[in-house]
């Protein structure tokens, strides 16, 4: 039987890696931890207990979030245990001793399937690879780290701003790039998205350089992961930073003047022309 460990920050994680888990293995043993720090800690100072412990019970396998925690935490552990570790793993498997997945390279244009036959694996696991358990954590066993402060210490906390939109639960998302040249021209978008029932995101110019939307709209590899039923990018170009966050999309509409553009090869649907005429015959159709 395999023993699989998670790591989770909340529920909402565990749900996920549980179900991961469970794609390995359906007889598994799953154990899972979900360590709450102290006012003045840091999450890498579980490091030392996650990893005593697992060399002392030797799990085959321990998965956890691909948060910044997740993945700091998976790293420092796979580091001092000698262990592989797999970066926004999917498509997990384990056949006899083998253990493999699928990992993307190349800023997610091509996939690559890894596999090993060490004793111990980490992986971390994206929030859409899997869908949460709807048993969430039920029927595994809970463990606990104990906290090992460190020489560092938080002195202080501030609230980040509060988000102005949840791209990880959009259904429909509207997406805008390079191809607005103003910022006052989102507005058709915006007007667009109200009419699909959808939210608005961007790619990271847009957000990061132009400041024209939130930074927490921007949707690539170093921003937001999505796996909407609908994605509809408008003037923009497609390339691999930007698509990788939409690789699981279901259907997706690519609305740019530019025919020979890599969005277009992305899609499922493409519509060649200006935007400031596509826009508003869209909105229209939508609404009748």
């Amino acid at each position: 039987m395999s023993v699989i460990w998670i790591v989770a920050e909340n529920p909402d994680w565990a749900a996920v890696l549980v179900s991961a888990a469970k794609s390995v293995s359906a007889d598994a043993k799953i154990t899972v931890f979900t360590p709450s720090l102290p006012a003045d800690g840091l999450w890498e100072d579980y490091t030392p207990a996650l990893v005593a412990k697992a060399k002392a019970e030797k799990p085959s396998l321990i998965l956890l979030g691909t948060s910044r925690r997740g993945r700091d935490l998976a790293a420092r552990s796979a580091a001092l245990l000698d262990a592989p570790c797999f970066s926004d793993a999917k498509n997990l498997a384990l056949n006899g001793n083998a253990f493999t997945c699928d990992t993307n390279v190349y800023g997610g244009t091509a996939v690559r399937t890894d596999s090993t036959t060490e004793p111990l694996v980490l992986a971390t696991i994206g929030p859409k690879t899997f869908e949460p358990d709807p048993a969430g954590v039920a029927g595994a066993s809970v463990g606990t780290l104990e906290y090992s402060p460190g020489r560092t210490k938080v002195t202080g906390r501030k609230p980040r701003p509060p988000q102005t939109v949840n791209l990880g639960e959009a259904t429909k998302v509207v997406a805008v790039g390079r191809g607005f040249s103003e910022e006052k021209d989102l507005a058709a978008a915006k007007e667009l998205a109200a009419a699909l029932g959808a939210e608005v995101a961007c790619s990271r110019p847009i957000a990061e350089f132009f400041k024209w939307l939130p930074e927490e709209c921007y949707i690539g590899i170093s921003g937001q992961i999505i796996k909407p039923q609908l994605y509809v990018a408008v003037g923009i170009s497609g390339q691999a930073q930007h698509t990788f966050g939409i690789r699981d999309a279901k259907v997706i509409v690519s609305v740019n003047k530019d025919a020979e553009c890599l969005m277009h090869q992305h899609a499922d649907y493409c519509i060649t022309g200006e935007w400031q005429m596509v826009i508003p015959a869209l909105i229209k159709a939508v609404k009748a």
